[in-house]
Formats: C-alpha cells, structure tokens, sequence
C-alpha cells in the first residue's frame, strides 16, 4: 500500500518579504515556460538557489516517491517552507519521473498539492503533465483538507538525523558518505546548494559551545516540522474560525490552546460542564489509548528503518495532545481533529513540537480573538503570576459570561434547565427559526464526523426532511430518536455514556418534535 508524504508540505511563518513569497507554484508555472523545461534535472537547476539551499533527505519513504540510502528523496522546502517542491534520484524508483510540490495559499490558510510528471526524454514544456490541484492519490494520506505529513518531534523514521540531536547511527553515516561522494556529480543532486551542512556531524548534534552560546540552529528534520506546525497552526485556526459558534467558545479555546490557563471546566458554566464533565473524561482516555499506539507504530517503523531502538513512551505526546481544545472543537464547534497532526499515523494526535519560544496555535488564535476583542492583545504580553493571572483569569470569565444561556449575547446557546427549544420565535417557527438546544451539539460531534451513522443533525432543513420518513428500528426517525432519548433504550440510550438531565433531554425531545411539526 502506498502511504503518501505525497510531499511534507509546507510551512508556517510568515515569510520574509522579498523571499519565499516571490517564490510559488506560479513562479515554478513560469519556468517551464520561459525556459522551455521538460525534464526533472532542468527544473532543479532552475529552481532559484534560495529555494535549493534548504532541504530535508528521507531514505526510507512511505510516499509517492520512492527513496534510499544513496538516492534519498530530497524536500527542497527552501528559507521558511511556503513553497516545497520533492524529488528522487533513481529510476529504479517509484515517482522517478514525478516532481511534487506543495504551496501553503494565505489567503485560504490551506495547503495544495500538485504533481509534475515528465517525459522519458526532455520534449518541451508542453509534454509536462500537472495534475489537479490535491489530487485524489494525495488525498489519501494527506486528507482533505490537506494536512503536512512530516512526523513529530523527537523522530523521524527514515529521514537523515532521525533521532533529535543525537550522533547518527552507523547505517545513516555510511549512506549518507555514500550520497555525499556522488552528490556532486549526480544529475538532479548536484542542484541542492549548501550539502556540506549533512557533511558537518555538529548539524545533527550540536557542540557544547553552541549550545553554551545559544545559537538557534536547529538541525533540518527539526526546523521543517517548525516551519510545518505554524502553517498547520494556521490552517487549523482558519477551521475553527470559520464555525458558527467559534465566537462563544473563542476565549475557551484560546485559553486552552497551550494548556497554560488550566482546566476546560473553568471555562464552562457549571450546568454544562455537568453535561460535558463525562464525554471529556472519555474523549481524553480515547486520545491517550491512541497516543500509546502511535508511539509504538512510530517506534517500529524507527526499527524498520535500520535506526536505534526507541522506547514507545507516549507520555510526551499525551502532555501534548491538545486534548481539551480538540474536546471543544469537535463536541462544540464540531469540527473533526483526526487530520491536525503532523504524525505519519492518520487518526492521532501528537502535537510534540522542538522547544521554541512560542506555541504556534496559541499565537495564530491570539491574533483571531484580538481582531473581535482588543483588550486580549495587551493582557497577553503581562501574564504573569504576580498580578494574579489577569490574561487567563479574563479568559475565563468571558467564555463563562458568553456561554451563560442569561448572557444575551450568548445567540444559540439555550438554557441547560430549559424545558422548550421555542423562546424567541414565531407562533409558526420553521425548521430555520428554531433555537438549537445546547445539547444537541453532542448528537452533531457524534453523528457528523464519523463517530456514529452520518445524520444531519447541524443541517435543521435536511433534518426536518428526515424525522418522518426516515426508516428506523423503532419507526420512523423521529420515533427513533426519542427512544433513544428514554429510559427504556438502556444501554443504547443517546448521547452513548452521558446521562442528560431531564431538562436537557426534554429540550432536545420538544426540539425535535417542534422540527418535525414544521414539516408540515
């Protein structure tokens, strides 16, 4: 099975004016064209040197493109990685002929992959063959929207320097000696500029002196995950922001996205932390049991690859894992966290980053927040203990006050004690004047991301089309949902291991009825 890296895309930062940002997919579109290229070695060539003079090398590959000790996969990802464009070096290899690129689009804040195949023989720019934009052979390991795949600090299997700032093991010093005496004559390798930095052990680990000096070099697997976190960071904050109810939970999920502001409960009301207390304790196990078997998956594929043995502890990962911002988004926002990640492991949810001075997604989704409140800008710089945590504190009391169902600002969000799904709305409501009961965004984080059987719960007019004649077990939707609401239902009983309140179960039960009343 062919496990696309398609190609570790891009990065984050944003790029230094005059560099990366004159440089893009269109930039390469222009090079074929003017400098009539048909063949992967001219393309290299042309490339711009800022562009060839930062790069990854990846001797076992799990993409599109094959790789190995002496003609390893190179990931040109160039002064901040917008732009990354990957090749081999053997025909003998899978992706021979293939060059891929992947360009992080600013304004979008998403990630486009494309695919070049060449000819046999240099024919013309016009026998280069460019695929569509995330085409479907990426997608499969990448997703869609498409994510980096770039493996997490503190490894990376496969890659030359795998091990975070430790000595190289024998096998990669002897393929990368290798590689390095053909690389200057090779035809696509003698392209990349600056190879002595793989020649210099101190790449990898850095000497004692620098490390005294704090010089901020990192070694390249290291600075390409940075660069790959931050345009991550930035692709996810788009996401949330652009869900309905992003503006109640803004303060709760900036606060929680660098887990330095405490507990997810001090950002909720009482009343709904009561019903959301259980489903996070079960959200947090499940991320911590998928955690452990990435660690172990990661450390297999390390031994595979000819590397050190390493231990599969996954308590770094699960200090790491986000686990109460992705609780938030997935049962409030309902937005999916399987593919946030940089992780090979599809479905994980390691966020181990090197040590920087800075958390990527709590900058990104600071500067979100602060374009709708300007007071979180100034409290930001001065949070300190010795004036009693005023940045976290106001946090918190704003995603309290905007999630209380009194706060009238709080459009949406209805009462947790409330028995009627109908305050505020016509005498004759339609299914798109209904007040949406809290608790139904659990029915919507189960049913619309793959957790349970796709039902539109968020969509009121699919819904109401459905809760009449949609065949169930016990009849009709409609009469389905409200066994599973009961008593009787047991152990089958909705939301599965939460016990709603009767007040939360009857708004959800006059919600539903109230929407299939309006079908008539």
């Amino acid at each position: 099975m062919l496990r696309t890296l398609c190609l570790f895309l891009g990065l984050l930062c944003a790029a230094p004016p005059g560099q990366a940002a004159a440089f893009n997919f269109a930039s390469l579109q222009s090079l074929l064209s003017q400098q009539d290229i048909g063949s992967v070695e001219e393309l290299i060539a042309a490339l711009p040197p800022v562009q060839r003079n930062r790069y990854a090398l990846v001797f076992e590959s799990r993409s599109l493109q094959g790789a190995s000790l002496e003609n390893p996969r190179a990931i040109l990802f160039g002064p901040d990685a917008r732009f990354i464009v990957t090749f081999n070096g053997s025909p003998a290899q899978r992706g021979f002929r293939i060059v891929e690129t992947m360009e992080f689009d600013d304004e979008s804040k998403e990630f486009r992959l494309r695919e070049l195949l060449f000819p046999e023989r240099a024919a013309g720019v016009d026998k280069v063959v460019v695929s569509e934009v995330n085409p479907e052979r990426c997608a499969r390991c990448h997703g869609a929207p498409a994510r980096p795949v770039w493996d997490t600090f503190p490894l990376w299997p496969g890659a030359y320097g795998e091990r975070y700032r430790a000595k190289l093991s024998a096998r990669e010093r002897a393929g990368l000696s290798t590689f390095l005496a053909l690389q200057a004559t090779h035809a696509r390798y003698s392209g990349l500029l600056g190879v002595q930095r793989f020649a210099d052990p101190q790449t990898f680990r850095s000497s004692a002196l620098g490390q005294y000096a704090g010089i901020p070099v990192e070694p390249p697997n290291a600075e390409l995950a940075i660069y790959l976190s931050r345009l991550q960071a930035q692709s996810i904050a788009r996401q949330l922001v652009r869900q309905p109810a992003f503006e109640l939970y803004q303060y709760a999920l900036l606060g929680l996205a660098d887990n330095a502001c405490g507990r997810l409960a001090d950002f909720y009301p009482d009343g709904l932390w009561r019903t959301q207390r259980h489903g996070f304790e079960r959200f947090a196990r499940d991320t911590s049991v998928t955690n452990a078997r990435q660690a172990q998956l990661k450390a297999a594929r390390a031994a595979t690859a000819g590397g050190a043995a390493v231990a599969a502890d996954s308590s770094a990962t699960s200090d790491n894992a986000l686990v109460q911002l992705r609780f938030v988004a997935e049962s409030a926002l309902g937005v999916s966290t399987q593919d946030w990640t940089l992780a090979l492991e599809k479905g994980t949810y390691d966020f181990t980053l090197p040590p920087a001075p800075a958390q990527p997604l709590r900058e990104t989704l600071l500067a979100e927040v602060a374009t709708r409140d300007a007071a979180i800008q100034d409290l930001s710089r001065y949070s300190t203990s010795s004036d009693g945590d005023r940045y976290c504190s106001y946090l918190k009391r704003r995603s309290r006050s905007a999630l209380t169902p009194s706060n009238d600002s709080a459009q949406g969000v209805v009462a947790l004690h409330q028995t009627s799904p109908l305050a505020r709305v016509d005498a004759a409501p339609t299914a798109g004047t209904l007040v949406r009961p809290a608790a139904l965004q659990l029915c919507v984080s189960c049913h619309e991301t793959g957790v349970a059987p796709l039902l539109p719960f968020s969509d009121p007019t699919q819904l109401t089309q459905q809760l009449r004649v949609r065949p169930s077990a016990h009849g009709a939707l409609l009469d389905e949902i409200r066994f599973r609401l009961s008593a009787a239902a047991g152990a089958q009983h909705m939301p599965l291991g939460l016990n709603l309140s009767e007040a939360d179960r009857e708004s959800l039960e006059a919600y539903f009825a109230a929407l299939a009343a309006s079908s008539n």
